[in-house]
């Protein structure tokens, strides 16, 4: 079974790594959707696997609102 610390850590990894994209200002429109679509994906999972508290969803959610807007 995999653990919350092991899930946080995973999707870290994928926003980290979108989040660099995002910063270096890459033309690749459609391949920065499709990661952002991949970590939104990521998340729902990650919610449905382990417990996470209000606060951590707000936080996730508002870092993706964040890099959603800086994409456009």
């Amino acid at each position: 079974m995999v653990d919350k610390e092991e899930m946080i850590e995973m999707f870290e990894d994928l926003y980290a790594n979108l989040k660099m994209e995002v910063l270096s200002n890459s033309d690749d429109h459609m391949t920065m959707r499709q990661m952002l679509g991949q970590i939104q994906g990521f998340f729902l999972g990650m919610r449905m696997t382990v417990p996470l508290d209000m606060e951590e969803i707000q936080y996730v959610e508002q870092r993706l609102q964040a890099l959603e807007e800086r994409m456009r």
